[in-house]
């Protein structure tokens, strides 16, 4: 639990602020709400963002996640319709001048850090009246809530979680960052693995001293480093100290330093040995080297990853990993299942296992695309050139219009956005069943055959023009209701990427890269390859590979096709034309 400790307003303060303006009682809109601390029961007063307000930035607020320290968490739509997380900072840390500083270099390293096992920073506002970071938005429970319902995770669900959180660490700090606040509640169970959030920007406040401007000591005392309650300087070893108190969390459900007092809290961490009496034998000696007093005596993020999957890991090899040890071990989304507790044999025996089978699999598994360009060996499953208006896709484009779609003149076929749909999609007719029918067949009609769980689409797209910014491209495995696909996407600004959109909420399983020759004419070739649970998307755009991922909780089989998208910002059209769209395969006996 965090400990939160307020002055009142009027308080004297025991560094200098430096104004901005009016004071923030006039400049900026809010209301104070007091708490109680759990830990020493101390009330406290904090101003938070108005409940009225609706929009931050581009950004659409639909929703409060949760309240800390340095801000308040909503639930936000960018306007494309995409879910983010955006987190405002409080007000009263804004007005001083030497952490607006310090905030500005830590988020822009923060958005360095590289996307494994973390909720990526996708956006920061560093400049104006008030401060913001939109990440990545990660569903499902934190760490805190799933063992508070669930239990402590025993097995391979305790060695994935190691392993992501010590994962994140090292790209984390391999891009200069400290995460500075690692507890149990920044830890999000996703469907893919746990995911690390809320890194490097606490350390903001290090300018003012370790406390806000009202006061108020940031972090969680059971979860931070002797050194850091010490007012030592702060590094990446603290990181690694709250590293192990998180994970004897997760084995116990209890803090391995006890005390119900703020004080007895500090003396605990401070002067007594860690209680690791329920962390499993193979990882409770590498948890008690984590939480050594003497920060030199540590290991390293990268030491902890190399002794947990026994050899000498990259963070890309990690993440993949334990993406498939955490389906194996853990009920996405919601639960953590406890299975027995194994036998001390080898450090992470299930992760490496897990390893094994990875690698087994880039071998024997994916057998549609192997490296180069795209697949040119595969049957034609379904073939368009839209010269024929008869062919089954919807509409006749009409030029006269602001928007339209459909069939157009020049034998090509024409999908148009704006700001007020949103959004155009258009599914393939091909001639496939994606699911098995539940009705009696005719015995006398031919039956329509399978969609193959792996096919390959491609499309010749092409930008006519545009106002704003917007994105186009083909989706896959959508299952008829919209709500669940892969997007493989480019955009006006000339990037590709990724997405995988469930229940409305996307978020990129590739980071985006830039194409040369875009927003032109652009040959789009997609693989949408299954075995087993996993998926493995690979994208091209003119015939050189962009993107490579794989999803080991894979979307089911679906339908294909194409789409346009602007965000809803009042001004933005895209329109692009479609050609010479294939559908490839390995036909079903």
């Amino acid at each position: 639990m965090a400990c939160i400790l307020l002055v009142n307003s009027g308080a004297a303060r025991s560094f200098p602020r430096t104004p901005r303006g009016p004071s923030a009682e006039t400049a900026r809109p809010g209301r104070r709400t007091h708490v109680s601390c759990e830990v020493c029961g101390v009330s406290v007063s904090l101003r938070a963002v108005s409940g009225e307000t609706s929009q931050i930035g581009r950004y659409r607020l639909l929703s409060v996640l949760g309240r800390g320290g340095m801000g308040t968490v909503h639930l936000a739509e960018d306007p494309a319709g995409q879910r983010v997380a955006v987190k405002v900072i409080n007000p009263e840390l804004s007005q001083y001048e030497q952490f607006r500083m310090r905030f500005r270099r830590e988020a822009d390293a923060a958005q360095r850090v590289r996307r494994f096992c973390t909720a990526a920073v996708i956006e920061a506002a560093l400049d104006g009246d008030q401060l913001y970071v939109v990440t990545e938005y990660v569903p499902g429970p934190n760490l805190e809530e799933a063992v508070r319902r669930s239990g402590p995770l025993r097995g391979s669900s305790l060695d994935a979680l190691a392993v992501s959180v010590a994962t994140a660490l090292t790209a984390i700090h391999g891009a200069g960052v400290v995460h500075r606040d690692l507890k149990p509640s920044n830890v999000l169970l996703s469907p893919v693995g746990p995911r690390v959030i809320d890194f490097g920007i606490a350390r903001a406040l290090d300018t003012l001293g370790g406390v806000t401007g009202t006061g108020e000591l940031v972090g969680t005392p059971r979860y931070m480093a002797p050194e850091v309650l010490r007012g030592d300087p702060v590094s990446p070893a603290c990181d690694v100290f709250s590293w192990g108190c998180l994970v004897a969390y997760a084995a116990s459900g209890r803090a391995p330093f006890g005390g119900d007092t703020l004080p007895a809290i500090v003396y605990q961490v401070l002067n007594t040995e860690p209680n690791l009496a329920e962390v499993d034998p193979g990882l409770r000696e590498l948890v008690g080297a984590a939480l050594r007093k003497d920060p030199a005596m540590r290991p390293t993020a990268q030491q902890l990853l190399d002794q947990l999957v026994g050899r000498s890991a990259v963070p890309e090899q990690a993440a993949q990993t334990v993406q498939v040890a955490w389906q194996q071990a853990t009920a996405a989304y919601t639960s953590v299942q406890r299975p027995p507790r194994k036998n001390p044999t080898k450090l992470i025996a299930g992760v490496a296992a897990a390893a094994a089978l990875l690698v087994a699999g880039a071998v024997t598994t994916w057998v549609l695309v192997s490296p180069g360009g795209p697949p040119d060996d595969l049957g034609v499953l379904y073939r368009e050139d839209f010269t024929q208006t008869s062919s089954g896709w919807d509409g006749t484009y009409d030029p006269d219009v602001t928007t339209s779609y459909g069939y157009r003149s020049d034998g090509t076929y024409g999908l148009d956005a704006e700001s007020l749909t949103g959004q155009r999609r258009a599914k393939a007719p091909i001639p496939f069943l994606i699911a098995t029918p539940t009705d009696t067949p005719d015995p006398s009609a031919t039956p329509t055959p399978m969609l193959p769980a792996s096919v390959v689409v491609s499309v010749t797209a092409e930008v006519k023009s545009h106002t704003g910014s917007g994105e186009y491209g083909v989706y896959c495995h959508d299952i008829d209701d919209d709500d669940a696909y892969y997007e493989f996407v480019l955009d006006t600004a000339g990037k590709a990427r990724i997405r995988r959109v469930v229940d409305g909420a996307g978020g990129e399983l590739a980071s985006p890269v830039q194409v040369d020759g875009l927003p032109g004419k652009a040959r789009v070739v997609a693989s949408c390859e299954q075995a087993g649970s996993a998926v493995r998307l690979t994208m091209w755009v003119n015939g050189e590979q962009v993107h490579q991922v794989e999803d080991p909780n894979g979307l089911a089989n679906g339908y294909v096709g194409l789409f346009a998208r602007t965000p809803k910002d009042g001004r933005s059209v895209l329109k692009t034309a479609f050609d010479d769209f294939e559908l490839r395969g390995q036909k079903q006996p």
